[in-house]
């Protein structure tokens, strides 16, 4: 049966993988309709066959492998032959079993993550309406409209949950945090470690600084406790050494606790404090994923400028083109010409000193044009520059958007376009948003059309924006998030408050009366007023 779901799972990623989803060429509600349905129905799926998986011990497959661990044939005669050769044979066929389970279930696992975000994305950039009686459906409502067949996998059809009626009319959500080219960079189909093997080794160095920002902890907080502790046996008076595990919630006196479990005669010689440190996104198959979609998707923007921008700080762009072209030269020679590996690597570093030294490129101790070293020098600076900064400056701004956009309640509940991202991050999380933004890089995506800025003081941002919607929600004002997003960028950097909105897509006339509010709030003027104030702050 396991081989089956294994076989089964394999198939069913690999049809996923065939069919990619480009959500970007979404026109009108039924093409929204047909890539939404998709994703959510292969979730379904795929949610079912990893809870499958787990329940058939996919999690931890190697601990089968003890039966046939060395220095068991004496007890377990049955089962594991005499000869050491069949015993390693038996041995290598169970582990290729065990390794094919848990690799499935790490497919999988991935699988799910991806479409999480890419739903999450596809919620955030809709709103529909229902043509016939106005009922509006967004971001975790949208799945209400979503009718399903027997067996609750497979989305079949699409209706109003007010009214009854299939009839519905999309629009972009204005506010939205989403990025709907992304999803088709997404591994979908599992394929998270194909996908990170053809990085190049730019993309690659910036895989891990992303992945660091994900993996940004919070602080320490103590999880459990394990106490070594000496006990008295009241029967023959002896003290034994115990080990025992106390959940930290229950009981900070621990003597007490122990005295309680094993009588009065306890001594503890030790505590040992066990911290849990949840990440920034608390999801390592999330975090692969948006790293990678994050990567390729900034990769296709560097590409399209990048051949633009090296000229303006190389001398001699001329002396590159042709050094380029004969090293290209030496390589397809080399290969047609010589037969093996090591010959090749010979004859292809002989024929590039030939052709570069020809051209005065190269002098006769091999050593390349100093002027032509600077310049590939500085060719290279300016591409790890670009293709590391620009995937990193990307998700920085779009999880500081979407905390500045997004309640706290909100992140509890709904994730959106980033899974297991914590709804509150405390001042080491927070340290991710110290780095400011390079400012060629932000000019070179606001040159391809994205809403950005330099940021200062982000980190302050965050926090004044957080303790706004405290506020907010202690004197109960409805202003929706996003203009606190403003407000919060306009109070805490140099920015207008004209600019911060436009940032947020924010109404600036909403966010200046807001604004207006607040300050009345924060500053009462008479009597009244400030003891109104100070009972709400209680």
């Amino acid at each position: 049966m396991s081989e089956f779901l294994v076989t089964q799972s394999e198939k069913f990623l690999k049809q996923i993988q065939k069919k990619p989803v480009i959500a970007e060429s979404i026109e009108d509600f039924e093409g929204f309709f047909e890539n939404y349905s998709y994703l959510k129905s292969n979730l379904k799926k795929l949610q079912i066959t990893r809870n499958k998986m787990e329940i058939r011990g996919f999690t931890s497959p190697y601990s089968a492998l003890k039966r046939y661990g060395k220095g068991n044939s004496s007890n377990n005669g049955d089962i594991i032959p005499d000869d050491v050769y069949d015993q390693s044979r038996h041995a290598q066929y169970f582990h290729t079993k065990a390794s094919n389970k848990k690799n499935i279930l790490d497919q999988v696992k991935s699988a799910i993550a991806s479409h999480k975000i890419a739903i999450g994305h596809l919620e955030e950039y809709a709103q529909i309406t229902c043509k016939k009686c106005g009922q509006k459906y967004k971001k975790n409502t949208i799945e209400d409209i979503l009718k399903y067949d027997e067996d609750e996998l497979e989305v079949i059809n699409h209706e109003c949950s007010n009214c009854g009626s299939s009839e519905f009319e999309l629009s972009h959500n204005p506010n939205g945090i989403y990025r709907l080219e992304l999803i088709k960079y997404l591994p979908l189909g599992g394929e998270y470690l194909l996908k990170r093997s053809q990085l190049t080794n730019y993309s690659l160095e910036a895989y891990r600084k992303i992945i660091k920002i994900m993996r940004q902890e919070k602080r320490g907080r103590v999880k459990s406790v394990t106490v070594i502790a000496k006990i008295k046996d009241e029967k023959t008076g002896k003290w034994q050494s115990k080990k025992v595990n106390i959940d930290y919630a229950d009981e900070s006196n621990y003597e007490l606790e122990l005295r309680k479990r094993y009588g009065p005669n306890v001594r503890i010689e030790l505590l040992q404090f066990h911290h849990k440190k949840p990440s920034l996104i608390n999801d390592k198959y999330v975090q692969n994923a948006l790293a990678i979609a994050y990567l390729q998707y900034s990769e296709n923007i560097v590409n399209k400028e990048i051949n633009n921008i090296i000229p303006r700080s190389i001398s001699n762009m001329q002396r590159i083109h042709t050094y380029n072209q004969l090293t290209e030269e030496a390589r397809k020679d080399a290969g047609r010409l010589a037969r093996e590996a090591e010959e090749r690597i010979e004859l292809e570093e002989e024929l590039q000193y030939v052709k570069l030294k020809k051209v005065n490129l190269m002098n006769k101790d091999h050593v390349l044009d100093r002027n032509l070293q600077e310049d590939l020098k500085k060719q290279a600076e300016i591409k790890k520059h670009y293709y590391i900064e620009t995937p990193n400056i990307l998700i920085l701004w779009d999880i500081f958007k979407y905390y500045l956009s997004t309640s706290e309640t909100r992140r509890n509940n709904y994730a959106g376009p980033f899974p297991n991202l914590r709804a509150t991050l405390d001042s080491n999380q927070l340290k991710v948003f110290d780095n400011v933004f390079a400012k060629d890089v932000v000019d070179l995506l606001k040159d391809n059309d994205e809403n950005i800025d330099v940021i200062n003081n982000m980190k302050e941002t965050m926090q004044y924006k957080r303790e706004l919607e405290n506020k907010s929600k202690n004197l109960h004002l409805k202003a929706p998030q996003q203009v606190y997003g403003a407000i919060a960028l306009n109070n805490k950097t140099n920015m207008s408050l004209n600019h911060a909105a436009e940032l947020l897509y924010v109404d600036p006339e909403e966010a200046a009366k807001e604004k207006a509010s607040l300050q009345k709030i924060e500053k009462p003027s008479t009597n009244k007023a400030k003891k109104f104030l100070e009972i709400i702050n209680k």
